[in-house]
């Protein structure tokens, strides 16, 4: 509890994170000032997905600087070192660290997105379980790319090659990856279709925006033609954990073993 204290004294001194913040709040309320005119009954979900649209672009660049500076603080400033030497393992103060940043920023985007839906509840037809869904989504981002964040704070050596790293992996996860499967889209059948849609939505972004639109109703897999159907056989919840197993929980292995890398040098 104290290190998450001291994680938030660290967040809320600091101008950065809230500067960008202050982005997520004003593009949160233009989108709520567009939704406005939508109609009662189907506002709330467009809304809910130009919100997540609009996360897709923003969280990813927040969560990786955040996150990975925060590492890079405590290198910087021998506290990692004095605080492994007090608790003897790295790793447990990688745990420690992971779980103060993931709280601290979750708390952060739930309040708010608390606060926001209070006037969309008076705008349209509030459905309790689509704002979740939303929710959910929302801090399963942040959890990704707050992991891939302090993977990137661990490897890297010095805030030049951190901001390098992190502008890559933004780039990486909202541009480059759809390059590359629009490369290879062309050589994709119905029999390797299974593996090109796995391939797919191991990409967050994608998964996550499945997800959400299957769960508010906004994308149907009933009519559909049978490549498709197998294409969107994998159900969406098991695509969302797989993302978290594989870039969270990858990225915290990986954190891992560069904490003790850094350890042994």
């Amino acid at each position: 509890m104290s290190y998450i204290w001291k994680e938030w004294l660290e967040l809320s001194r600091g101008k950065a994170f809230w500067l960008f913040f202050l982005l997520v709040v004003a593009a949160s309320l233009s989108v709520l000032m567009s939704a406005k005119s939508l109609p009662a009954e189907h506002g709330l979900t467009i809304f809910l997905q130009m919100m997540f649209d609009m996360n897709a672009y923003i969280v990813p660049l927040l969560c990786l600087f955040f996150a990975s500076f925060s590492v890079m603080q405590e290198k910087e400033q021998r506290t990692m070192v004095m605080i492994v030497a007090k608790s003897g393992s790295p790793w447990q103060f990688l745990w420690k660290k992971s779980a103060a940043i993931q709280l601290i920023t979750m708390m952060v985007f739930v309040v708010w997105y608390f606060v926001l839906i209070i006037p969309a509840k008076f705008w349209f037809v509030f459905h309790l379980s689509y704002f979740l869904y939303f929710l959910l989504a929302t801090v399963v981002l942040v959890f990704i790319f707050n992991q891939i964040g302090i993977g990137l704070g661990f490897a890297c050596k010095t805030k030049i090659q951190l901001i390098g790293a992190n502008l890559f992996a933004a780039f990486f996860f909202i541009y480059l990856y759809d390059f590359v499967l629009l490369y290879i889209l062309p050589s994709v059948t119905y029999d390797n279709v299974h593996v090109f849609s796995l391939v797919y939505f191991l990409q967050p972004l994608h998964a996550l925006r499945f997800y959400l639109e299957t769960s508010l109703g906004m994308f149907s897999l009933d009519y559909l033609s049978r490549t498709m159907k197998k294409f969107f056989s994998f159900p969406p919840g098991a695509l969302v954990a797989l993302n978290m197993f594989v870039w969270g929980l990858g990225a915290l292995v990986a954190s891992m073993v560069w904490s003790r890398k850094g350890e042994e040098r």
